[in-house]
């Protein structure tokens, strides 16, 4: 545990620092080359640095021991069982927002690339639609992970010794949330807890399927699930920028394609980093795999990817990348030292006349 603290705190010392710089390169450089999409980007990078801040408040730790598997507070914040509890579900239910609010910044590069004049008339309500769409998955989430995945006598019970050999915590006093799938009665045989169940089908659904994105305006093609929207968008303006031919400029097409680059990265990373691990460890259970506290690779992988999202966005896109690697600077010196170079050269040969040559 003490190798896994390590990582937390070093991922949120990374992830202060990435997310600061890629807000300031947001403020002073993205206004005139993105337009309203500046605030979709600064909303995700500040959605980061809050993570972040929530990831270390809880410092969570992964435990799975068939049929349940159980995250809870390592933070100094674990004395205070309430407030604890609160948190903890709150750092479940910031997975939901990463994948909404991906899902956002694609949908609204589809308006903005293959509906542009849609956009043009209803920014502000569509900016509006987004954000609410963002905070009723994840209000969702953590209403899901509170209610569905509460610190139960039961689970406290049964978690009690595993706890206390590998991690010399008593289970009746640090918050926890875990989903427990079954129990066993008095005869030997599982008894099935249909409310964990449920709760837990509930919030894969709430990310996969029942999203929608523009609730007031008729975008049917945009009635769907977070990670359906991402797909349907990223095939739809990769084929508006194949077939753009003399509809946009170079410019714009090559501003697309760095943007398009940037969250299709952007929505590679957390699908290996956390909801690929995350659905791994839920599901392991199921089939009475039990991984004890090498589950942490998980936590820890979590712990690191929120320094690692900005950094996307700071590589890929060319102007930011001037920006921090002042790839600018020198072009502008080299330049200007071939033009006086130039100038003074074509003096010099004007003073000193050659043979045959009337200067």
């Amino acid at each position: 545990m003490f190798y896994l603290h390590i990582i937390q705190y070093a991922g949120f010392v990374g992830a202060q620092i990435t997310n600061s710089i890629l807000v300031y390169l947001i403020v002073t450089r993205a206004k005139k080359l993105f337009g309203t999409y500046r605030y979709v980007m600064f909303s995700f990078a500040i959605y980061f640095s809050l993570y972040a801040w929530i990831e270390i408040l809880t410092q969570p730790i992964i435990h799975i021991k068939s049929p349940a598997c159980v995250v809870f507070m390592e933070s100094p914040l674990k004395h205070n069982m309430l407030l604890g509890y609160n948190i903890t579900c709150l750092y479940c239910g910031s997975f939901a927002l990463v994948i909404s609010l991906l899902a956002a910044q694609f949908s609204y590069r589809y308006v903005a690339v293959c509906r542009p004049t849609f956009l043009a008339h209803n920014e502000r309500l569509i900016l509006l639609s987004i954000f609410i769409s963002c905070l009723i998955c994840f209000t969702a989430w953590y209403a899901f992970v509170f209610f569905g995945m509460s610190n139960s006598i039961e689970k406290q019970m049964y978690l009690k010794y595993e706890l206390r050999e590998y991690y010399d915590e008593d289970s009746t006093t640090v918050p926890f949330i875990a989903v427990m799938y079954w129990s066993i009665g008095d005869d030997g045989k599982k008894i099935w807890r249909f409310w964990d169940l449920m709760l837990l089908v509930a919030c894969v659904i709430t990310i996969v399927r029942s999203i929608r994105i523009y609730p007031r305006f008729k975008i049917k093609k945009l009635q769907g699930g977070c990670f359906a929207i991402i797909v349907f968008s990223a095939v739809k303006i990769y084929w508006k920028m194949k077939n753009a031919g003399n509809n946009m400029s170079k410019r714009t097409i090559e501003l697309n394609r760095q943007l398009f680059v940037t969250l299709s990265f952007q929505t590679i990373l957390p699908l290996f980093m956390m909801y690929i691990p995350v659905s791994l460890e839920i599901t392991m259970p199921l089939f009475e795999i039990e991984t004890g506290h090498l589950a942490n690779f998980t936590a820890g992988s979590l712990a690191v990817y929120p320094s690692l999202e900005p950094v996307i966005a700071i590589f890929c896109i060319r102007e930011f990348k001037k920006a921090v690697f002042c790839c600018s600077k020198p072009r502008i010196k080299l330049a200007t030292t071939n033009r006086y170079s130039a100038y003074y050269s074509s003096r010099e040969k004007r003073k000193s006349p050659s043979k045959g040559v009337n200067t």
